[in-house]
């Protein structure tokens, strides 16, 4: 019989090995990190690593799922903190996206298209779904608080945003470019943010440039 103490540690075990695995993929890409240097890493036998995940795409597919849950509970508590500023959540929320972007540096992200291109469509597809929805959301709100122009197309806008984070955050542009893929995204956001904010929406988020946020919302 699995006591409550049993499956605690189990489902904690599972997690180390997940960050520990998104740590080194990112760090040195998911084809040249084998099953067994994570196993040595995380100080454990092969055999428990492989009793937690039966091969590299299911460790893989984990590392997405978990990415994936912990953006959507973050979004979602950050919308719903009453204690931030609109132009606070919006900054708060580009640099999130910003620092996970830049996760996927060096050999990662050719690695994901070339030999897992189901998880790399997975990872396209759960960034176009959420875009699309987080990023309305933002421009919607924006608008209604005089932050950005009423006069522009939000749909055109949304969609700008969407195409470009699919099609700049790839292996074949980032090789193009020298910049990393946070870079690029920060830039994506300064462009189309020049276009579409309103002078008092310029003024508040340049008093709120050089803030220091004391709280952070619960991505737990």
């Amino acid at each position: 019989m699995i006591t409550k103490d049993k499956m605690h540690d189990e489902l904690e075990l599972k997690e180390k090995i997940i960050q520990k695995s998104a740590e080194m993929f990112h760090q040195f890409g998911c084809a040249k990190v084998s099953m067994e240097e994570i196993a040595s890493a995380l100080g454990m036998s092969k055999k428990t690593l492989y009793k937690h995940f039966s091969n590299k795409e299911h460790l893989l597919n984990e590392i997405f799922s978990s990415i994936s849950l912990q953006t959507e509970d973050y979004t979602n508590n950050l919308f719903a903190n009453k204690n931030y500023s609109y132009v606070q959540k919006v900054k708060l929320m580009l640099e999130y996206v910003s620092e996970h972007i830049g996760k996927f540096k060096g050999p990662m992200m050719g690695d994901l298209q070339t030999y897992y291109p189901k998880i790399w469509e997975k990872i396209h597809l759960f960034m176009k779904k959420k875009a699309w929805e987080k990023f309305t959301l933002l421009v919607d709100e924006g608008v209604e608080h005089g932050i950005f122009r009423s006069d522009i197309n939000k749909n055109i806008v949304v969609l700008m945003y969407v195409f470009s984070l699919q099609n700049l955050l790839t292996p074949e542009v980032l090789a193009q470019v020298p910049l990393s893929a946070d870079q690029v995204y920060n830039t994506l956001i300064n462009v189309i943010f020049e276009g579409i904010l309103t002078e008092d929406g310029r003024k508040k988020f340049s008093e709120t440039e050089n803030e220091q946020t004391e709280e952070t919302p619960n991505v737990a």
